[in-house]
């Protein structure tokens, strides 16, 4: 059903959502592996796409069953906050448009594990660590639900978002936590090669401590703030380890973010996958190449 606002959403326990900006091919790829396998109610958000994502999937909703609403482009965080507040659901399935769920099991010991009385979500734990990978050692990546596909209580996040917690990212720069300016400048010292090994150790007298660390940037990346908040709150993410995440789906990893942003490298472009994604629609779930790539 075509719905004109979230508020025509019916009532559910649960309710798998899709969020596609631009990308109708691999939302195409997630939909179709969510009628598959999540056993649940589907919503497809679309976001001001302009490759005609709108009329596509309303086509295909003549033949699978599913809801289509259209939203405004924001944040990523900001429209999960948005989702959280006014879906009418005890339970959302957050799965990223370019990731397919490739076979069953996963969703079933989410649900599962998610029946925990203190649990707030469930799904694959996105550990945290120091940032070497993209040459950031000073900096630190923040535990967190592994965003792609997690299960999420509703009424949990939806008091933690009263309280102003947000699925919103955001970095904390803390060589000097009493300015955030000063820390600012002084983190900018890793951009120049010269500096970029002088570790000021003098400054971890005024350094917050975290997780008995003390990094010069905390990076909480979409959801992180969320969800080390309500660990606080004595409740449990109900996590599973990330090698899980490739033995039961497929995640492309970054394609919306670079669609919206030409600047950012950390992702797939969406031209490299395409003919993979369009085969794996014709093989696994019969839609034709056409019907799904072709621009409406």
């Amino acid at each position: 059903m075509q719905l004109q606002h979230i508020d025509e959403l019916k009532a559910t326990d649960e309710q798998a959502v899709i969020i596609n900006v631009g990308t109708k091919l691999v939302t195409t790829l997630a939909l179709m592996s969510a009628l598959q396998y999540a056993d649940m109610p589907i919503l497809v958000i679309d976001c001001e796409s302009t490759d005609g994502s709108m009329q596509h999937f309303t086509e295909l909703m003549q033949r699978y069953p599913f809801d289509l609403l259209s939203a405004p482009l924001q944040n990523h965080g900001h429209t999960l906050d948005w989702l959280f507040l006014n879906v009418p659901a005890q339970k959302i399935l957050l799965i990223d448009s370019d990731l397919e769920i490739t076979k069953p099991g996963l969703i079933e010991l989410m649900r599962a594990l998610i029946a925990h009385p203190r649990a707030f979500g469930s799904g694959i734990v996105h550990s945290g660590g120091w940032m070497t990978a993209i040459n950031m050692p000073h900096a630190y990546y923040e535990e967190r639900m592994w965003i792609p596909l997690t299960l999420l209580k509703v009424p949990i996040i939806r008091a933690a978002l009263q309280r102003r917690v947000s699925f919103m990212p955001r970095g904390v720069f803390n060589d000097f936590p009493p300015s955030p300016f000063i820390s600012r400048m002084l983190v900018k010292r890793f951009r120049i090669p010269l500096a970029r090994n002088l570790k000021l150790s003098w400054l971890n007298i005024f350094k917050r401590e975290f997780h008995g660390i003390k990094p010069s940037f905390m990076q909480y990346d979409t959801g992180a703030e969320l969800y080390q908040y309500l660990k606080t709150q004595q409740y449990e993410f109900m996590g599973l380890p990330i090698w899980l995440s490739q033995r039961y789906a497929t995640h492309f990893h970054g394609v919306t973010r670079l669609l919206l942003n030409k600047h950012d490298s950390n992702g797939v472009e969406l031209a490299s996958i395409t003919e993979q994604v369009a085969h794996r629609l014709h093989d696994e779930y019969g839609i034709s190449v056409e019907a799904a790539a072709a621009p409406a």
